[in-house]
């Protein structure tokens, strides 16, 4: 090679050369001055030899081991050149260094040129040394000095962190190690993250980050490209084979589009291999990865998209998921948006499925109705963002469970009692799901809105017939108003609930004036969830209802509710029933305006000192949902939540603190304003007046009527109102306003009063309907023992034995669990279990699992812990609870190995 080749093969330094051979020389200078004692202070420029080119500042601040210096820059071909810009650097600051880049071998500059710079000659540059100066090691992966890895040294010199590099573990300085390493930084990430395949799908998401990797050398990023492919995968040939048609930046969405695109269903369908070949041109400038790399890109776009829509970046996936739509639509292929489990049109086709099968089922469901309504419903859950669409799958669950209920046979209530217990175990989960129908947005979906609109005119209707019945069973009781044995009334509930509950400790009785029955479901779900508190009551089958007095408004029912008596007025009325009530014992009653606090605090220190007080029965008005019906406009909150009712949390969290138990209850209930107009008269109460009563209402007389005279005109329909349109409404006869919930609730130290039941199952509350009820299977009694030949006879197998329960229960090993119970469940209880679940698939819902084996749903809790005792041999959970205690699952392949030997 001539000296001209040799002088145009001369690599260019960059910043992060020059700044290193820089502090290198200083270094190597700053030894011989320690070793030989060498004067070099004035030694202030640097040779090097390299393309005379710069193309960088000229000026560049370094730093070194003795703090920052300054360094001026010259490309000098001749060595003219570089006499002129030593003389020039003569006139600059004593401290100044001067790097000079240069062809010129050291012979033709002469000693007097090389006498001034450091080292005494041209310094011939090696990157390699410099990288593993940088990471701290004395051996470097000979694979690094490859051809196909030229760029590689000059890359990680510029790509070198503010701080450095960070010393490698170890001698060696493996090409892995730089890669991954170069890869972390080039991509974004800190040096010491591994960089995945969803890594790379985050980048592309990322304008900025793409950018500046494309304005990289083409060597480096070809060279990263291809190491990423080999090291990732699928994902990294895709997005740079995108990248390369300039279409990086529309990876993720493209790979969800692709998820649809290349699904093997579609291999066969002309119209998609047409939109394939659109696909692999525009994308990829025809030349595309092969159908199995394109199905694992598309499978990891989904996993990114759905990971941000659980962890925040919802919107984010939305943009996305939008994005991949318009490429379908681009590409000719939008029908097969309506197919994916992850795009939004995805849950629009399966809403729009569902909403066909209830509009077909209607006015009069039948049990295959609801079976396919269920299975339309179960597909809508397995859609994997539903979570940001809650409130339409909310209000789809709601729908089906209407369903079911149209389905179910009702009798006629028999007695009041019999009305009102209806109304709080049934009748009000039917309000509940009612008003999240009502409330649902069906702006993507309006079949929807078509079959929610029929639906709740069935519900409406049904309903409407039970008021009626309630009400006729009503205006029959109240002339005598004899207290059925079993019928809570308003007034008793001091007496009968919480005088009980405070012999055990001083409760905390709070009122949410106007909670409905539906609204106290889905609050005591959300209380008993946490495991702080748990459910307690008089009756083993579940909650009881409160009757409530006439008018249902709150100057006559919470009056007797605080003053343990029929009676009527504010709140000094209520103050001085309820010391009285509770005379002989410390008692203390707040109101809205005595429970606020000042800046720094939520309740009053009155209120926080007594509950602090040992021995003290607190009692707390809360108005939020009184307050919210009476707004002149429609809300129809379709659930209340703990923290949307001002002070709840605050005063569950003192009396769980303090060991107080909770009777959570209301004055009365109330109707909510569904849009209808019947106004037949004008009164000064919205429910309530004192005319002859007309069509939808009956005139209630008694000893529990408790305006003046004892007799008013109620109505049951409700529909009916004498006041200017509200949010809801309550005076009436009506169940959800005469019928009203308690709830009472003991902290983990305090324990229940005597013969009262504790509700450790929150399924144990929910009507049959509330859920799905799969086909059971017929479960016989355990046969007897058959006549088994000896083993030599090779005559039977095990299989012949009997079901999988029956062989359980016959093993020597529960045989040896038997002995260490005093009481355990009967073998043929235990073997319909264990087969029930096994030809479930090991999972049921509890109230399921507890027909099974004629158990009542509220006693499972403790039957399970006794089953489990027999089967969950050495700690191993073959039986067990889950989802809060609604569903029981087996796990048949641990109950065959435990048991049988051949899991």
């Amino acid at each position: 090679m001539t000296e001209q080749a040799v002088r145009a093969a001369l690599p260019e330094a960059g910043r992060s050369v020059v700044e290193g051979e820089l502090r290198h020389a200083l270094h190597r200078a700053a030894r011989r001055r320690e070793r030989y004692g060498q004067a070099t202070g004035a030694e202030r420029v640097l040779l090097l030899r390299a393309a005379p080119q710069w193309r960088d500042d000229e000026e560049l601040t370094v730093r070194t081991d003795d703090g920052e210096i300054t360094a001026h820059v010259r490309g000098c071909p001749t060595v003219l050149s570089v006499l002129a810009a030593l003389s020039e650097h003569r006139h600059r600051a004593p401290s100044a260094y001067l790097v000079v880049l240069t062809p010129c071998e050291p012979a033709e500059l002469g000693d007097s040129v090389l006498a001034q710079a450091l080292d005494h000659t041209v310094v011939t540059i090696n990157r390699w040394d410099l990288v593993a100066d940088a990471f701290s090691v004395r051996r470097l992966d000979p694979r690094l000095t490859r051809r196909e890895y030229r760029w590689l040294a000059e890359a990680l010199l510029d790509a070198q962190p503010a701080g450095g590099w960070k010393r490698v573990n170890g001698p060696l300085l493996s090409l892995d190690s730089v890669m991954q390493r170069l890869a972390a930084v080039r991509f974004g990430k800190d040096e010491t993250e591994h960089l995945d395949a969803a890594a790379i799908l985050e980048w592309t998401c990322d304008d900025s980050r793409m950018a500046r990797f494309l304005a990289l050398g083409e060597p480096e990023r070809t060279g990263l490209a291809r190491w990423l492919e080999s090291s990732i995968g699928p994902v990294a040939t895709v997005v740079f084979g995108l990248m390369t048609a300039g279409r990086a930046g529309d990876a993720v969405p493209f790979g969800l589009a692709a998820a649809e695109l290349y699904a093997p269903a579609g291999d066969d369908d002309r119209n998609i291999q047409v939109a394939r070949v659109r696909a692999e041109e525009r994308y990829f400038a025809g030349r595309a990865p092969g159908q199995a790399t394109l199905r694992a890109f598309a499978e990891a776009a989904e996993s990114l998209v759905l990971r941000w829509n659980d962890n925040g970046h919802a919107e984010r996936a939305r943009g996305l998921c939008d994005r991949a739509e318009r490429i379908l639509v681009e590409l000719g292929a939008d029908e097969l948006a309506a197919r994916s489990r992850v795009l939004d049109t995805g849950l629009d086709a399966l809403l729009s499925d569902l909403a066909r099968v209830i509009a077909a089922a209607l006015p009069a469901p039948r049990a295959t109705d609801v079976a396919a309504a269920d299975t339309a419903l179960e597909a809508v859950g397995e859609h994997r963002r539903v979570g940001h669409r809650s409130g339409e799958v909310a209000a789809a669950e709601a729908a089906v469970r209407l369903l079911r209920w149209l389905a179910t046979e009702e009798q006629a209530p028999a007695t009041v009692a019999d009305c009102a217990r209806r109304h709080v175990r049934s009748w009000s989960w039917v309000d509940r799901a009612t008003v999240v129908v009502f409330n649902a947005d069906t702006g993507r979906v309006p079949q929807a809105a078509s079959a929610y609109a029929a639906l709740f005119t069935e519900v409406r209707a049904r309903r409407a017939e039970l008021d009626r019945a309630f009400a006729r069973q009503l205006k029959a009781w109240s002339a005598a108003a004899a207290a059925p044995d079993r019928l809570l009334l308003i007034e008793d509930v001091l007496d009968r609930i919480a005088r009980p509950v405070a012999e055990r400790a001083a409760p905390l009785i709070i009122v949410l004036d106007g909670m409905s029955a539906a609204n106290a479901c889905a609050l005591a779900e959300e209380i008993t969830a946490s495991r702080a508190w748990t459910e307690t009551g008089r009756d083993p089958d579940g909650r009881e209802p409160v009757l409530t007095v006439t008018p249902s408004t709150t100057v006559y029912c919470r009056a007797s509710l605080l003053c343990g008596r029929t009676a009527t007025g504010g709140q000094s009325e209520e103050r001085a029933g309820f010391a009285a009530f509770w005379r002989g014992r410390r008692s203390k009653l707040f109101h809205k305006a005595g429970l606020g606090a000042g800046p720094g605090a939520v309740l009053n220190e009155d209120l926080r000192e007594a509950l602090h007080t040992p021995g003290t029965v607190v009692g707390v008005v809360l108005n939020t949902i009184d307050d919210a019906l009476g707004d002149d406009h429609r809300v129809n909150t379709p659930t209340w939540r703990i923290d949307q009712i001002d002070y709840l949390p605050q005063l569950l969290a003192e009396a769980e603190s303090t060991g107080r138990p909770v009777v959570l209850t209301s004055d009365h209930g109330h109707v909510l304003e569904y849009g209808s107009d019947i106004h037949p008269a004008t009164a000064n109460a919205a429910r309530y007046r004192s005319a002859e009563p007309g069509e939808g209402e009956l005139m209630l007389e008694g000893p529990r009527v408790l305006t003046a005279g004892g007799r008013i005109t109620v109505p049951w329909d409700e529909r009916i109102r004498y006041l200017p349109r509200r949010a809801g409404y309550h005076g009436g006869a009506s169940p959800a306003e005469m019928v009203v919930p308690v709830l009472i609730l003991l902290p983990q130290q305090v324990t229940p009063p005597k013969g009262w039941f504790t509700f450790e199952n929150p399924s144990l509350h929910e009507p049959a309907w509330w859920n799905p009820q799969p086909d059971l299977p017929d479960i016989a009694p355990a046969p007897t023992a058959p006549e088994v030949a000896a083993p030599d006879d090779g005559l039977f197998s095990m299989d012949d034995l009997g079901t999988l329960g029956v062989r359980v229960v016959r093993s020597e090993v529960l045989a040896a669990q038997r002995r260490f119970l005093r009481k355990a469940p009967p073998d043929e209880e235990v073997a319909a279990l264990i087969d029930g679940l096994a030809e479930a698939g090991g999972k049921l819902p509890t109230a399921a699992a507890a027909a099974l084996i004629g158990q009542p749903p509220f006693r499972m809790a403790g039957y399970l812990s006794a089953v489990g005792r027999l089967l969950n041999v050495d700690g191993y959970q073959v039986i067990d609870e889950s989802d809060g205690g609604r569903t029981v699952t087996l796990d048949v392949r641990l109950l065959r190995l435990q048991f049988l030997g051949d899991g």
